[in-house]
């Protein structure tokens, strides 16, 4: 049940799906009907469908004809499509940061990355994804571009789910670690080159985990894409 709090219950809800359905509580492909989250969370049928409306332009939720809304599912080539762009913006804000020359930046993005070293080993998978994006938010800080933090939110809530998969496989969080670690490196010694593509190298390493993971679904006749 939802609480009776001052953010209006449609945001609540929103939050509490999103990170629900991040979190796997509904698969892709899960129907969600609409008396079951009025009864689930406590809500009107009116604060249902406008969370459900604001969750299909976030492309978490698809509403399909005669059936009604469902999870949305990723096919093998959403996840390369992201991926690619997850790298781009990601690179992108890591030569941005490197460029900066900025003691300051270089040092929020140092502080994130070491709290994230000393908490990695010891969370759930969902805490660590929260304790990723601390790293981010550093370094979106250290950009100098917003911008780019905003588009990089929309498409990490895209791949949520990916994310707890590629996270949560074993011996990942090391290497995660040790690419993060050249990342900060390289932008502590103003390089942005080598920021960029330590980046990149980053990225590229969790999406061979969610493809190998998608084409694994897409071959097993139960899974729905």
């Amino acid at each position: 049940m939802l609480q009776r709090e001052a953010a209006p219950l449609r945001s609540q809800l929103v939050a509490r799906l999103r990170e629900d359905i991040i979190e796997g509580q509904y698969a892709a492909g899960d129907r969600l009907i609409e008396k079951n989250l009025e009864a689930t969370y406590g809500v009107s049928r009116t604060v249902v469908r406008e969370a459900l409306r604001q969750l299909e332009s976030e492309q978490l939720v698809e509403i399909v004809p005669n059936i009604g809304p469902k999870v949305r599912g990723l096919t093998y080539d959403d996840v390369v499509h992201l991926y690619q762009v997850r790298a781009a913006l990601e690179s992108a804000a890591c030569r941005l940061a490197a460029e900066s020359s900025s003691v300051d930046a270089a040092r929020g993005v140092r502080q994130a990355y070491e709290h994230l070293r000393e908490h990695a080993a010891a969370v759930s998978v969902a805490d660590l994804i929260v304790e990723k994006n601390k790293f981010y938010d550093a370094l979106i800080q250290a950009s100098g571009n917003p911008i780019i933090g905003e588009m990089l939110t929309n498409v990490q809530a895209r791949i949520a789910q990916l994310r707890f998969i590629t996270l949560g496989t074993p011996d990942r969080t090391p290497h995660m670690l040790d690419e993060i670690r050249k990342i900060v490196e390289a932008i502590e010694d103003s390089d942005p080159d080598t920021a960029a593509m330590a980046s990149i190298a980053h990225v590229e390493s969790a999406a061979e985990i969610a493809k190998q993971h998608v084409a694994h679904l897409r071959l097993t006749p139960s899974a729905e894409s």
